[in-house]
């Protein structure tokens, strides 16, 4: 008798905090990009070894070009963050660009994605291409159309990404 009572007791608390579950809204923060570009800007390297490095964003006389991707990101998931982002650099006169093979070097473009995952960290960008134009006063359409190779010691096989944006001047990094 009291196994029976048990039971019906842990089956009446299982069905309430279902109940209860069903009225609770789940935070979903939703994605986001955004495309800007930064004036008297440049890129600097901050090399740690021949596999890992980081870079900033300091004063200087370029135009940084900065995408940054932020996935839906789920409140009761754990380790679902996920965010990429581009940089690159150019003169700062530049009308309208085509960035492959060493220019993309030249241009310091570098991949960072940031992810509980093997492959996450800062990249070099040397294939695929960058294209852009000026299409009116502070503003850039660009298509990057990258292969990121991660180095042998990182693991991981090479994979594409690719997006197209309009770039607005901005004001802060």
């Amino acid at each position: 008798m009291k196994n029976l009572l048990l039971l019906i007791a842990l089956s009446n608390i299982t069905w309430l905090s279902a109940q209860v579950n069903k009225t609770i809204k789940e935070k979903v923060t939703p994605e986001i990009k955004t495309f800007k570009v930064i004036k008297c800007s440049s890129i600097k390297l901050n090399q740690a070894d021949n596999i890992y490095f980081d870079y900033d964003i300091k004063k200087g006389n370029k135009l940084v070009f900065d995408y940054n991707f932020k996935a839906k990101d789920r409140e009761s998931v754990a380790d679902d963050e996920f965010r990429e982002r581009i940089v690159f650099e150019l003169d700062s006169k530049s009308k309208s660009f085509v960035l492959s093979g060493d220019t993309l070097l030249d241009a310091k473009a570098y991949f960072t994605r940031s992810c509980f995952c093997l492959d996450r960290g800062n990249y070099k960008i040397n294939g695929g291409s960058i294209k852009g134009k000026l299409i009116k006063a502070n503003t850039w359409k660009v298509n990057l159309d990258l292969i990121i190779t991660p180095s042998q010691e990182r693991g991981g096989e090479p994979f594409a990404v690719k997006v197209s944006g309009t770039y607005k001047l901005s004001n802060t990094k």
